[in-house]
């Protein structure tokens, strides 16, 4: 019995080295942007301990319209909408504010949304054809709420 054991563990043992050696060599590599991870779990749980969740999407979201309308041909900002957005960061919350705070809190929340606007070109730039046909895509089914309307093709 002891000698089947030992017979089957050195038969595994074969099977898997091969095994392990095929797979370091040819092992799939994670999409490009998973390595911007890390820098936006951190800069994320930053902003929300500072500013909010709903605040945290919102810039996030305007980033990614900004980076898109940069990086892809055919999407544009939309101006008036995307001003309004930002505008609407000095809501009741930041009015209640006290005066040294108010004046750390525009820029704090600038620094934010140019740290996504770097994270979110990084990607476009790594992946450019990947990203922006995905953009394309969030403008044709309507979740591209920041761009006017999709000229593909145009150049920028």
């Amino acid at each position: 019995m002891r000698l089947d054991k030992l017979f089957i563990g050195f038969f595994l043992l074969v099977l898997l080295v091969p095994a392990s050696s095929f797979a370091g060599k040819n092992q799939v590599k994670a999409p490009v942007w998973d390595t911007l991870t890390p820098a936006w779990d951190a800069v994320s749980e930053r902003l929300i301990a500072f500013a909010g969740e709903k605040k945290q999407k919102l810039l996030a979201d305007l980033a990614f319209a900004t980076a898109a309308a940069e990086q892809c041909d055919g999407l544009n900002l939309d101006k008036e909408k995307f001003k309004s957005a930002f505008d609407s960061l000095g809501d009741s919350e930041y009015k209640a504010l006290a005066p040294a705070d108010k004046a750390e809190y525009g820029p704090k929340l600038m620094n934010y949304y140019g740290i996504y606007v770097g994270l979110i070109t990084a990607e476009a730039l790594l992946e450019s054809r990947l990203f922006c046909t995905y953009a394309i895509n969030q403008q044709l089914i309507g979740k591209g709420q920041y761009w006017t309307d999709t000229d593909v093709g145009a150049g920028k």
